[in-house]
């Protein structure tokens, strides 16, 4: 006993010798006590480190509330604004033997394993909801307008309505058989659908082409009608992107490919620009975009293609007395005629005034009746907010901005750089134009003649709108864990009617 504590007062006073020293060279003990709190000095204060001194300078005034808020927002806008541009970059690099991957940094939250059916297919139920109600919400604004529109002119309209009910029968069980068809097929369809489309635009320059309003840009089609060969150059140069997108990437932009392909597509472009469909362009410039902006493209191209877009959408403006004459009333709309380029614009926005809240009801617009001479196609969203008032506009706004809510989210699900690309330029084509229509009909833009995606009237329009949102249900079945919890659905469903049936037969038997 008289050992242990003879040590124990050795320790102890070698301990206290030990932190002496360290007092007097002014050093802090190495020791146990002095590991424990570093920061003390031989005052017994604590020593302000270095990042606390950096922060508060003598001499300087802390930052207010409003500069830390807006330095707050600052840093939150710019991330927001880097995921959004690449919204599948992990922070490394992309390997060059792994053509169509991207890299992803590992997840910290729920596994995609764990997620129920319900969370792994929200994506393709929601776009697949949302489809068919606008499409619903157009069949019956073309029908409440068509009734008065064909009979005035000596028609019968349940014949000509029966005419577009076809086509949005040909184009949902399209939009259900390419959203079957397997991902890799869409990179090797890319090549001949847009050497098809092509082929079918030059045909307004023949015999067979129509002009309407100043555009050429249908053709006669016996049988079924005119038809417009741009809109479906739409959806051949979104799957096109997504393959220069993905090669881009892979660091093969010098290959003799790559140049053919940009040449394709400046082909599809000026072909509908020879036509003189400046609208059309003008989608087709966002589809390009919308591919090329998670492309990775710089953002001094882009500015830089913007500059050299807005002077050639200005040149031809300037060289069209009737372009210059829609962008004259739009500046100046107290100024515009009243009876010409003024007409459309002005009873559009009263149709809007007119529907107040709820509407004036379906099928009771007056705007309908030889007022707007668009108002079954671009001029639709205006006869809607006047039957069924801002709560039906509104209604058909969310669904656009579900449509684009679930683009963002097969972009951020999938690991494949070419659905992500081409599942970017389909979502700058319907929502952007969407946006387009509703501001021309609002007084924001300038008439564009642009229709409303799966609302305005048009058959190929429809059909083209229809594969487009098939292709997007094609990347949504292929989401991970989403193919499983679909091809398990039917099963499911099977077994639960085995269930209810001999139910049903015990209790009929009784």
């Amino acid at each position: 006993m008289k050992t242990g504590s003879t040590s124990a007062t050795n320790a102890r006073s070698s301990t206290s010798s030990s932190s002496g020293s360290s007092r007097a060279s002014g050093r802090p003990s190495q020791g146990a006590g002095g590991s424990r709190k570093p920061g003390r000095t031989a005052s017994g204060k604590t020593a302000t480190t270095p990042s606390k001194q950096a922060r508060k300078p003598s001499g300087s005034r802390p930052a207010g509330a409003g500069s830390r808020l807006r330095d707050a927002w600052r840093r939150r806008l710019a991330r927001w604004g880097e995921r959004l541009s690449r919204p599948w970059d992990g922070g490394a690099t992309q390997s060059e033997g792994a053509p169509q991957q991207r890299l992803r940094p590992p997840s910290t939250g729920e596994s995609d394993s764990a997620q129920s059916s319900e969370q792994v297919t929200l994506t393709y139920y929601c776009l697949l909801v949302s489809t068919l109600v606008l499409e619903t919400f157009g069949l019956i604004m073309v029908f409440s307008v068509q009734s008065v529109t064909v009979a005035a002119n000596g028609g019968n309209a349940f014949t000509d309505f029966a005419k577009y009910l076809i086509f949005a029968a040909v184009g949902t069980l399209g939009m259900v058989g390419v959203s079957r068809i397997p991902l890799s097929w869409f990179p090797k369809m890319a090549w001949g659908l847009l050497a098809l489309t092509i082929a079918l635009q030059c045909l307004v320059f023949t015999p067979v082409g129509v002009n309407v309003y100043g555009n050429r840009n249908w053709i006669q089609v016996p049988g079924v009608g005119t038809a417009q060969p741009s809109e479906f150059i739409k959806v051949a140069l979104a799957l096109v992107l997504g393959t220069l997108v993905t090669w881009y990437a892979n660091k093969r932009p010098r290959d003799r490919a790559w140049v053919a392909g940009w040449g394709g597509v400046g082909v599809a472009i000026a072909s509908v620009l020879g036509g003189q469909d400046l609208g059309t362009v003008i989608i087709l410039v966002i589809i390009v975009a919308g591919a090329l902006w998670v492309g990775g493209m710089r953002k001094r191209w882009f500015a830089l293609l913007g500059a050299g877009g807005i002077v050639m959408f200005a040149a031809a403006s300037m060289l069209s007395a009737n372009r210059r004459a829609r962008i004259t009333a739009w500046i100046h709309p107290e100024g515009a005629d009243p009876m010409g380029v003024g007409y459309q614009p002005k009873h559009g926005m009263w149709a809007l005034g007119t529907g107040g809240w709820l509407g004036v009801g379906p099928g009771s617009s007056r705007q309908k009746w030889g007022y707007l001479t668009q108002a079954d196609s671009d001029y639709i969203f205006a006869v809607l907010g006047e039957e069924f008032g801002l709560v039906g506009t509104l209604v058909v706004i969310a669904l656009f901005a579900v449509i684009g809510a679930c683009c963002l989210r097969i972009m951020r699900r999938h690991a494949s750089l070419y659905v992500v690309a081409t599942t970017s330029a389909i979502g700058a084509w319907i929502v952007g134009q969407a946006i387009i229509n509703m501001g021309v009909v609002t007084g924001a833009l300038p008439v564009l003649g642009v229709p409303l995606p799966l609302v305005s009237r048009g058959g190929t329009a429809l059909v083209s709108v229809l594969l487009a949102i098939g292709v997007l249900l094609a990347f949504a079945r292929h989401e991970p864990g989403a193919q499983e919890a679909l091809s398990t659905s039917p099963g499911a469903l099977r077994r639960s009617l085995a269930v209810i049936v001999p139910r049903r037969n015990r209790a009929r038997d009784k």
